[in-house]
């Protein structure tokens, strides 16, 4: 009985830290190639981020817009980067989220 509870509080605080997922829009840039704007959340946390999705088969993640059109423009690859949906699901479920401020601070302290 003791192994089947603690199994239990196991799988809950496994799902209690998963981020919940939404897809905010989708950007067709060609047929089969687009830009998935996605809000993961936490909690109060919140984050926007970006996957560039070609013919689904390939899956780059961009924390910031900014990195995003630095990959368009001049195709500067990001580092992280998937050849499946399941596993860019898996890394947006359980990454770490970066708070929306966090990231415009980063920003500001940037340009000055």
């Amino acid at each position: 009985m003791h192994i089947i509870i603690s199994l239990s509080i196991n799988i809950y605080a496994y799902l209690f830290y998963m981020n919940k997922i939404t897809l905010l829009n989708i950007e067709y840039l060609r047929r089969e190639r687009g830009i998935e704007t996605y809000q993961l959340s936490l909690k109060e946390e919140k984050e926007i981020c970006y996957v560039y999705n070609f013919e689904d088969k390939y899956y780059r993640y961009f924390r910031t817009l900014k990195s995003l059109t630095n990959y368009l423009k001049d195709r500067i690859e990001p580092k992280v980067k998937f050849k499946t949906r399941e596993e860019l699901d898996d890394f947006l479920l359980y990454k770490n989220i970066v708070p929306i401020e966090e990231i415009n601070k980063a920003f500001v302290g940037a340009k000055a």
